[in-house]
């Protein structure tokens, strides 16, 4: 009798189950709108008198423009709490029990989200701080990998080529040691990392001209035309920021 019963029951599969399909949309939802949430726009905002910090500089709301336009007082704390936008989302994920591979897609939609924010009209940030936080609720061995770059980095002056080069071997460090689920999820964060350093390259190709050097310079230093390091923008995508 008992084995009928077990051969009659229904066996739930997670992949076509429909609560479980609406709990993975809302975990991942979850990452998008923590990960998008402005934390270097809202500091700035607040503390400056409204000053908008994506007019000057990079542009960028992270952590590097917040400190060069807003002080090392905000930006040490717009830095780890990105950090967190990251963190936070896969690790609830990976505590509620979800396989990795839901956990590798919050931590896709935590960086898309930081990229292109619901909140700022789509135009974010680029995303390193939010996506080093999803390696490290991914991959131990990953993070170091990644760290030891951006120490090399540090300590060259060279930054931007060494967070391209950490997201560059993180893909091939968490094959080896994490699998191919996570590495396939890095490869995911590494290619929106890049659609970040190139936002706006129509434009400015349009503008300056020599689109392979533009590419170049994008892909590689993270530089661009009319934005410089310190002081403000004078690229044409500034003026849709005006009020």
């Amino acid at each position: 009798m008992r084995g009928r019963r077990a051969k009659n029951a229904q066996v739930v599969n997670p992949a076509t189950d429909a609560n479980y399909l609406w709990h993975v949309v809302g975990i991942c939802a979850l990452g998008y709108l923590v990960g998008g949430i402005p934390v270097g726009w809202l500091f700035v905002h607040w503390q400056r008198f409204g000053l908008d910090v994506r007019r000057y500089g990079s542009g960028n709301i992270g952590t590097s423009n917040v400190y060069r336009h807003a002080g090392f007082d905000i930006a040490v704390f717009v830095g780890p709490l990105q950090f967190a936008q990251g963190f936070v989302p896969v690790l609830v994920a990976r505590l509620l029990g979800f396989p990795i591979g839901v956990a590798v897609l919050v931590a896709v939609c935590a960086v898309v989200g930081n990229g292109w924010p619901v909140y700022l009209r789509f135009n974010g940030g680029r995303g390193v701080a939010v996506a080093t936080g999803t390696v490290a609720a991914l991959s131990l061995a990953g993070l170091v990998a990644v760290l030891m770059c951006y120490a090399w980095g540090a300590i060259r002056g060279r930054i931007a080529i060494a967070v391209l080069l950490a997201f560059l071997i993180l893909p091939v460090v968490a094959f080896f040691f994490d699998g191919l689920t996570v590495a396939l999820g890095f490869c995911g964060v590494l290619v929106l990392l890049l659609m970040r350093r190139l936002e706006g390259l129509p434009t400015d190709a349009k503008t300056y001209g020599h689109l392979w050097r533009l590419v170049r310079d994008r892909l590689v230093f993270d530089e661009r035309p009319g934005r410089p390091l310190v002081g403000p923008r004078t690229d044409p995508g500034v003026d849709p920021l005006r009020k």
